[in-house]
């Protein structure tokens, strides 16, 4: 077979694992969504496997499993098979044990558990590796999270068009197409974090209401330095939901922690570590954390430049006042030019940027 044709089942292979890869992307909790494409020797399509829905089984176990053990096979994988024994087995022993002699890589796995070791350990059983470079920033969230210890950071923040994220007597002041965009968000992310004035002031219910996608709502952070709640929020949030204070009052903390999982960090003269929080959400096993809290919350992380990406929807209402604490930290992250960053999106008049 030409060079050429031997090139293009390569593309086409790895390109076809990156669009499985696709399908699971943000259902796969901490691991990353894999794609697996199983051939045989003549480029006929054996098999094919994606990470499952909550990270296990892995995409080479689920399209190796089904096939025979004794035909020769390729596989095309959109990132390094994990080589250390977790809550399944490594992926190399599945591929090696399936009669696997040639595999087509996109990328190393950043993880330190692997980064590089599967390759390594594949190669040492004879088998031939190749690299595909098939779109290299698919896993680049990941790989941040993976380096830092700390989940990639998405912050959203919805303001008036005089950049106030309050207007007198309306809960939301931004239409049902930039509310649906805010829940593809939180579907997005596998977990969320609000302040405490978000949490008395506006009640919500940080879920995805997107239909189909429910079950896939982040896991809930607040951050709530003294511990004030009410009773709706007893009934509005699960048990899981995780909150960072630092209350000494020992009858709260032995009242709330009945309902919320507590953890009590130490802060600096009224002020939480941003840092030390996301160490936090981070060992709670969540790599992609969606802020949605007041653009004070929001600030904690952008000014200490923990904020990955930043959007801000902006309504055509006006309120009577002007935030100057949302005017200035809009401003600096998107250095006063908002047409650069004005996503051309149909919102029906309320306006997106990406920064």
């Amino acid at each position: 077979m030409s060079l050429k044709k031997n090139n293009f089942y390569q593309k086409y292979f790895s390109e076809l694992a990156l669009s499985l890869a696709r399908i699971n992307k943000f259902i796969t909790k901490e691991n990353p969504s894999v794609g697996c494409v199983v051939t045989d020797f003549n480029n006929n399509i054996l098999s094919s496997g994606v990470t499952s829905k909550n990270g296990r089984p892995h995409a080479e176990n689920n399209a190796l499993i089904k096939l025979n053990k004794k035909i020769t096979k390729k596989i095309f994988v959109t990132l390094e098979p994990c080589n250390h024994y977790g809550k399944t087995p490594p992926c190399t022993k599945i591929i090696v044990n399936f009669n696997v002699k040639q595999l087509h890589c996109n990328q190393i796995d950043k993880n330190p558990v692997v980064n590089g070791s599967g390759l390594k350990f594949l190669k040492k059983n004879k088998m031939k590796i190749k690299e595909t470079n098939i779109n290299k920033n698919f896993y680049s969230n990941y790989n941040y999270s993976v380096k830092n210890k700390l989940p990639y950071v998405t912050a959203k923040l919805a303001i008036t068009k005089n950049f106030s994220t309050v207007l007198s007597g309306k809960k939301y002041f931004t239409n049902s197409k930039s509310l649906k965009f805010a829940h593809l968000l939180r579907y997005m992310n596998d977990s969320i974090l609000i302040g405490q004035k978000t949490l008395l002031k506006d009640y919500p219910k940080l879920n995805c209401r997107i239909d189909g996608l429910s079950e896939h709502s982040p896991k809930i952070f607040f951050i709530n330095r003294n511990l004030n709640f009410n009773k709706k929020h007893f009934l509005l949030y699960p048990r899981t939901t995780v909150v960072f204070h630092s209350s000494k009052d020992s009858k709260k903390i032995s009242k709330y922690k009945k309902y919320f999982f507590l953890e009590k960090i130490e802060d600096n003269i009224g002020n939480f570590s941003p840092e030390e929080i996301l160490k936090r959400i981070y060992k709670h096993k969540c790599r992609r954390l969606l802020i949605e809290g007041g653009s004070e919350t929001v600030n904690i992380f952008a000014k200490n430049k923990y904020v990955n990406k930043f959007f801000f929807i902006q309504s055509e209402c006006n309120s009577k006042t002007k935030d100057p604490h949302t005017v200035n930290m809009v401003r600096s992250l998107c250095g006063n030019n908002f047409n650069k960053y004005n996503v051309k999106i149909n919102l029906n008049n309320n306006k997106l940027f990406k920064i």
